[in-house]
């Protein structure tokens, strides 16, 4: 008995022993993972978090307290993308990503999963197998095969664990929603525990939810970026310039080389399906006169330029135009990136080749002098230039000069930069060559509604070097275009052709009706606004029954005896402007208010932002901008992007004028 109440008794203290044991491993377990987690103050946010220490990124979660602007489904129902304003940041807006979250088994499911179909995974039968649809099918078969191994998971779980495989192994990772959301034209990263930013199309450059908070993760997740590329980058080649899968532009730095901060990538989006023309009108970018009238310029092979600064949408203007080249014309494009994708069936696309050899030699490199060059073997009808900033230009002018269409983009802010830039090395194009010109200006720049867009800033034909017509200009107090009334362009094409000038405005106002036609119908895919032009060139007649009832105010002045216009109709005279912006000798008289407006501009070293200038004028916004009319109508000033706490305002500037009215007339009263 005694025995047996020793033996209990020993029992006992065991397993109270054991259980003293277990608690001694489960508080030391808790220890250890509190030890793991890590608090980092994050200052664009103006928070501090409690991260766990093998955290690689986080995604930042929307706080009630946030305001929700807008929200849109990018993969539903696994993503969505929610726009929000963040009143503790000064309403600063941000974009938050949020996936649909795994549990800790589907989490674990995944990550076998993974692992499984990285050793298991075939390579394709052919080269010529597309490599994406092939690792998509792998993974299916894969995952099914093992599917009944993993137990325990509902269909609901599935599918998102399926979800999850495909963006780590197909996709890119933890940017993948940004990659897949058509609304983004750029994803930046500057490095560790700083906030990815993305350009999107309607709120500009704005900070997103999700930080990179591991240097070597980030390192990994750059390395993996230039091999999808087909590129490598590394501590020895710490620089990387591809192009991944779908046309995206990768400009990477790795390491702690060349940017002292870590590891730096950004990508450029590449849109599948290119803006149309129409989209562009609808977007307020031109309107359907300008397009008609671009229309029949190229019809007539005049030559073109884009210019503008960085992100104003030059290639997307250049690219939506080509809808009006004639379907017989024969095109050749010429790229360093392939970012134009025309909808013409006679088109020879050329790119670049870099070298493959190191250091300076230059072995196997074909620029874009050496395209242009071979361009002209092509017998094109159209030249078009991606971008022009070297040597390429002088041979471009060369073939405009001998008949040969030509079109292109170059980064400039203003016509006389634009002639300067072409007159300088390396391109060295002769005065006498500026004339092969029709230039469109286009940049970014914020309207009268405190919101950013693009628009055409003006239409200018070449007369001659220094002589200038204005065609159209914008109207940045209105948002509206005005047209001068005056081309020399149009008298060119009179005399070449034969046809008088009042049947080329009558042509013009033609084209604009089938524009407004495909307005009002929504036709504003690129490839059925193609089969449109095209219909106008094979069947006019039946595409102009349709679209007859479409009025337009006339571009012809009527004679007031007869609803005709004479055939006498000459156009006024061309008003020439120079590239040196003249100053009017006589400049209208302004108000005190409009007086204190410029010198609070000229002592705060010629800009500031609109909520700054309120505040110091003592005005309403709405005041403010009352005031603001004339004197940008009159070019004193101009609106302008400054920067308050590196966050984008919309101000004023001022300009040449208005200093030199600051000087004439003196200082307000």
């Amino acid at each position: 008995m005694a025995d047996a109440k020793s033996a209990t008794t020993e029992s006992m203290k065991e397993k109270s022993k054991g259980k003293e044991e277990k608690v001694k491993v489960r508080v030391k377990k808790e220890v250890k993972e509190k030890k793991k987690v890590k608090r980092k103050f994050l200052p664009a946010w103006n928070m501090y978090l409690e991260i766990p220490e093998d955290k690689k990124f986080i995604f930042l979660s929307c706080k009630p307290e946030y305001n929700i602007l807008e929200e849109y489904w990018v993969n539903k129902p696994f993503s969505k993308v929610k726009i929000v304003s963040i009143p503790s940041l000064g309403d600063q807006i941000a974009y938050f990503v949020e996936e649909v979250k795994l549990s800790e088994k589907e989490k674990k499911a995944a990550e076998k999963l993974i692992d499984i179909l990285s050793i298991e995974m075939r390579p394709p039968a052919a080269i010529e197998e597309n490599v994406k649809e092939y690792v998509e099918k792998e993974a299916k078969r894969l995952i099914n095969k093992y599917k009944k191994a993993i137990r325990g998971l509902s269909e609901e779980s599935w599918s998102k664990v399926i979800y999850y495989i495909k963006r780590d192994l197909l996709g890119f990772g933890p940017i993948n929603v940004m990659m897949t959301d058509p609304m983004l034209e750029d994803i930046s990263c500057d490095g560790i525990d700083r906030s990815i930013y993305v350009w999107h199309r309607k709120y500009e450059s704005i900070p997103s939810n999700l930080i990179f908070l591991d240097k070597d993760y980030l390192r990994e997740f750059i390395i993996k970026l230039a091999h999808i590329a087909g590129k490598h980058i590394s501590a020895a080649f710490p620089v990387v310039d591809a192009i991944l899968p779908g046309g995206h532009r990768l400009a990477a730095t790795y390491g702690e080389e060349i940017s002292p901060r870590g590891s730096t990538f950004t990508i450029r989006k590449f849109r599948e399906k290119p803006y149309s023309i129409i989209e562009l009108i609808k977007y307020g970018t031109l309107n359907p006169r300008i397009a008609a009238y671009l229309w029949l310029m190229l019809e007539h092979r005049m030559t073109m330029m884009i210019i503008g600064g960085t992100a104003a949408g030059k290639t997307t203007l250049l690219n939506a135009i080509l809808n009006f080249v004639k379907p017989s014309y024969k095109i050749v494009t010429v790229e360093e990136t392939p970012e134009l994708n025309v909808p013409h069936e006679n088109w020879v696309q050329m790119t670049t080749r870099e070298s493959y050899g190191l250091g300076e030699t230059k072995s196997g490199e074909i620029g874009l002098y050496d395209l242009v060059r071979l361009s002209l073997r092509y017998r094109p009808d159209y030249i078009i230039v991606g971008e022009i900033r070297g040597r390429e230009a002088f041979v471009l002018f060369q073939a405009m000069a001998t008949g040969h269409g030509g079109l292109s983009t170059l980064h400039a802010d203003s016509i006389k930069n634009a002639v300067r830039r072409l007159k300088s090395k390396p391109m060295n194009v002769a005065e006498a060559y500026i004339p092969m010109l029709n230039i469109i200006l286009i940049s970014k720049v914020p309207l009268p509604n405190h919101k950013f867009g693009r628009r055409v800033l003006g239409v200018w034909e070449v007369e001659d070097y220094n002589k200038y017509i204005k065609v159209v200009e914008w109207d940045p107090s209105e948002d509206k275009y005005h047209w001068s009334g005056s081309s020399y362009l149009l008298n060119i094409i009179s005399k070449r052709t034969g046809v008088p000038i009042e049947k080329l405005f009558k042509e013009i106002e033609v084209r604009e009706k089938i524009i407004l036609w495909m307005i009002q119908n929504n036709i504003i895919d690129i490839r059925e606004v193609a089969r449109v032009i095209t219909r106008f060139y094979t069947f006019p007649k039946k595409l102009l029954e349709k679209v007859r009832l479409i009025e337009t105010k006339t571009l012809i002045p009527k004679s007031s005896s007869s609803s005709t216009p004479p055939l006498s109709l000459k156009l006024e005279e061309p008003k020439v402007e120079a590239v040196s912006d003249k100053v009017e000798s006589k400049l209208p008289a302004l108000s005190d208010d409009q007086l204190k407006f410029l010198n609070l501009l000229k002592n705060n070293g010629g800009i500031l932002d609109y909520s700054t200038l309120s505040k110091k004028l003592s005005m309403s916004e709405n005041e403010l901008w009352k005031l603001s009319r004339s004197l940008l109508r009159n070019k004193y000033i101009k609106l302008a992007k400054t920067y308050i706490n590196g966050r984008p305002k919309i101000g004023f500037q001022l300009t040449e004028i208005g200093e030199k009215y600051l000087d004439k007339e003196g200082k307000a009263k």
